[in-house]
């Protein structure tokens, strides 16, 4: 377990550079608020078709081959990206960090096949928490590299650092991860396209992944807008977001590397998914009192709490219905139908903030996230009806 967090990790560190740079580089060549959140979304679009076929490939000839393909084609997409010259360019680059990322979905699965269903709130959550702490070490060093006032030419560097760091990790991986036992024995199995649907279909999954993809809409918003949302509300530049991304970063690995696994254990999953989900609506909805660094720290800890407590909540209770053979192809389409959350919520976060201002995308999924809450309340009350018993 610990060799994957630690590939999951240097792998994130990678993305991490980016993340907070991405609207400014874009907007060094002249784009607009929505071509930015598209820009953004053309990632998760391809993610939508290449997650399943990940997760399958992985199901038939192992995570650590696909896990470790894909974080070679994401550490290319890094350099394309660093060198490209043109917004069309940079759409395309994206494209192909997209078509690499459903290496989220093998590492899921991963996980999955290490743990018991009842490990595996807590096994998500560490997984989060490498994903934090990426957030934390690479928007610091993209703040660093960037500079106090970026041009074009100045992204290249953090693109070529991050590419090097995800490179860094195949060999990492290549060195010290192993087969899961479990997937060994079953690898060379083969399901119809009936057995893989019904795979999927059953067992209460497809209402897990509808609140996953309700969660998913709002964060990617969230996510997609925070830089322009800083820039407008704040003040902020690239060098200040950078740094609030690491802020962010420590919060969320704190909250899943810690808290997250006594506090599912303790309570149970529909619980900590009640509280995410009422953390994070209420952090949105409280965003048009956040005027100066002080309130901005204290609101963040709220929606870092929701997005901490609902994704490894959400990804424990899909894996823990999903039966051992399917996986990686349960986890696929759960990140395929996230991933449609991602293409739909940026453009229309932008035209929200375009037309009616910058809090208004925030606020909005704020009351989004209310039938989340409404079905964890539901979850938690058959949850304590089972104990009862």
């Amino acid at each position: 377990m610990f060799v994957l967090l630690l590939t999951v990790f240097v792998d994130l560190v990678g993305f991490g550079i980016i993340l907070p740079i991405l609207p400014f580089y874009a907007q060094a060549y002249g784009a607009t608020a929505v071509e930015i959140t598209l820009l953004v979304s053309t990632y998760s679009a391809v993610q939508i078709v290449s997650a399943p076929i990940w997760g399958r490939l992985s199901d038939r000839y192992g995570r650590k081959l696909i896990l470790l393909a894909t974080l070679a084609g994401g550490a290319l997409a890094y350099l394309w990206f660093g060198f490209a010259g043109s917004l069309l360019a940079l759409f395309a680059a994206r494209a192909l960090s997209g078509a690499m990322a459903g290496n989220i979905a093998v590492a899921h699965a991963y996980v999955a096949d290490l743990t018991t269903p009842a490990e595996r709130a807590g096994a998500m959550g560490r997984i989060g928490a490498a994903f934090g702490l990426g957030f934390v070490v690479g928007p610091a060093l993209g703040g660093l590299l960037v500079g106090s006032d970026p041009g074009p030419a100045d992204y290249a560097m953090p693109c070529i650092i991050a590419a090097a760091i995800s490179f860094a990790a195949v060999p990492l991986g290549m060195v010290m991860l192993r087969e899961p036992a479990r997937r060994e024995s079953k690898m060379r199995d083969r399901a119809s396209m009936g057995e893989l649907f019904r795979a999927v279909r059953g067992n209460g999954i497809p209402n897990i992944i509808g609140l996953m993809f309700l969660v998913t809409f709002v964060f990617t918003a969230l996510m997609a807008l925070f830089p322009l949302w800083c820039q407008a509300q704040l003040d902020w530049g690239a060098r200040q977001v950078s740094y609030a991304y690491t802020y962010i970063g420590l919060l969320v690995a704190f909250m899943q590397g810690v808290l997250l696994g006594p506090v599912s254990r303790r309570i149970g999953e529909p619980r900590v998914l009640l509280i995410g989900a009422a953390a994070l609506s209420a952090g949105l909805l409280l965003v048009p009192w956040v005027d100066d660094v002080v309130t901005f720290a204290a609101n963040t800890v709220f929606m870092c709490l929701g997005t901490s407590f609902c994704h490894p909540t959400l990804t424990a209770l899909i894996s823990q219905r999903a039966d051992d053979r399917h996986q990686g192809t349960v986890m696929g389409v759960a990140n395929s139908v996230a991933a449609t959350g991602r293409i739909v919520s940026p453009p229309i976060g932008g035209m929200i903030f375009a037309s009616l201002g910058p809090n208004w995308p925030l606020l909005i999924g704020g009351f989004i996230m209310w039938p989340v809450v409404a079905a964890a309340v539901w979850m938690s009350w058959r949850y304590q009806a089972r104990e009862t018993l």
